[in-house]
C-alpha cells in the first residue's frame, strides 16, 4: 500500500512542478552517451514509459551532481516503479548537495522519519520544507496537514492552532482522533463517509479498522452487513471477507505502519 500510494504522491508533484535551472549552463562538458541516455530518459518519462525511463537514468547516472534536475527526475521514477526505498537513499546521500533541495525529497524524508518513528526528524525535514509552501497550490495544504501529524504523533494531542482546508481538515480530524483513540472517533468518520460532497466510502476501512481495534467487533459486522463484493471497492471487499471469516489480526497487519498510512492517504485525497 505504502510504494502504490507513493506513485499518486509523485504524479501529484510531477503535474505541478514549476522550472528550475541547471547547474551547469551548458552540456557541452558532458559525455555525449551519457547525455543521449539522459535525454532518452526524459523523453520515456515524459511518455509515462517509466521503466524505459528507469534505465535510461541509471544509465546515465554520471550525471548526478552535474545536473540539477536530474536527480528529481530520478528520484520520481524510482518512486513510480515501486523502488521508494532506493529513492529515499539517494536523496540521503546527496543531502549536502544544492540538487537535493526541491519539496518532494523533504516529504519522502518526512515519511522515512514517520516510519521509524522519528517524529523529531520528521519536524526538522518539514521545516526545512517551509520554503516551498508557496511554489504551488498543493504544497501550502501537504505542509499544513503534516505539520499537524506531526504535532499530534509527537505530542499525543490535536493541534489547536491550525487551518482549515474543508474536505481535507474533515479527513485530517478523523484520522487524528482514531489515532488518539478519542470516543468522537466514531462520529467524525460517519460524518466523512456521509458527507455529501463527495464519495469517501474507501475510508470505511479504517472506521472498520478502529472499531476492532477497539474490541467493538458487533458494530463493525454491522457496517460490513451492509456492504455488497460486487459494488464494493477490492480493499473493502477484502475488509468484509475478513470480519465475516472472524480473522480479525489482518487488519493490524495491513496496518502495520499507522503513521505512514494516513500520511499518505492524505497525499491521496489532495490528488483526487
Amino acid at each position: 500500500m505504502f510504494n502504490k500510494l507513493m506513485k499518486l504522491f509523485v504524479i501529484l508533484g510531477l503535474l505541478y512542478q514549476t522550472p528550475g535551472y541547471s547547474k551547469s549552463a551548458s552540456f557541452n562538458e558532458f559525455n555525449s552517451h551519457d547525455l543521449t541516455n539522459y535525454f532518452s530518459g526524459i523523453i520515456a518519462f515524459e511518455n509515462r514509459d517509466n521503466s524505459d525511463a528507469l534505465k535510461f537514468f541509471n544509465a546515465s547516472n554520471i550525471l548526478l551532481n552535474k545536473h540539477d534536475l536530474y536527480l528529481k527526475r530520478y528520484v520520481y521514477s524510482l518512486v513510480l516503479e515501486n523502488k521508494v526505498a532506493k529513492a529515499i537513499h539517494l536523496i540521503k546521500n546527496n543531502s549536502n548537495e544544492s540538487n537535493s533541495d526541491f519539496f518532494e525529497a523533504y516529504i519522502l524524508l518526512i515519511i522515512d522519519s514517520l516510519k521509524k518513528n522519528d517524529f523529531k526528524k520528521a519536524d526538522e525535514y518539514l521545516t526545512q520544507s517551509l520554503k516551498f509552501q508557496n511554489e504551488n497550490r498543493f504544497n501550502l495544504v501537504i505542509f499544513e496537514t503534516l505539520r499537524q501529524y506531526i504535532y499530534t504523533f509527537q505530542y499525543k494531542k490535536i493541534l489547536n492552532n491550525k487551518k482549515n482546508f474543508g474536505n481535507i481538515s474533515i479527513i485530517n480530524q478523523a484520522f487524528q482522533r482514531c489515532y488518539l483513540k478519542q470516543d468522537s472517533t466514531r462520529s467524525y468518520f460517519l460524518n466523512l463517509i456521509n458527507n455529501p460532497d463527495g464519495d469517501y466510502s474507501r475510508y470505511i476501512f479504517f472506521y472498520i479498522n478502529d472499531l476492532i481495534d477497539r474490541k467493538k467487533i458487533d458494530e463493525a459486522k454491522a457496517v460490513t452487513d451492509q456492504l455488497e463484493y460486487i459494488n464494493s471497492t477490492l480493499l473493502l471487499s477484502q475488509s468484509k471477507s475478513w470480519v465475516d471469516n472472524d480473522k480479525f489480526y489482518e487488519f493490524n497487519s495491513l496496518i502495520k505502519f499507522f503513521h505512514v498510512t494516513i500520511i499518505m492517504t492524505l497525499l491521496v485525497s489532495l490528488y483526487f
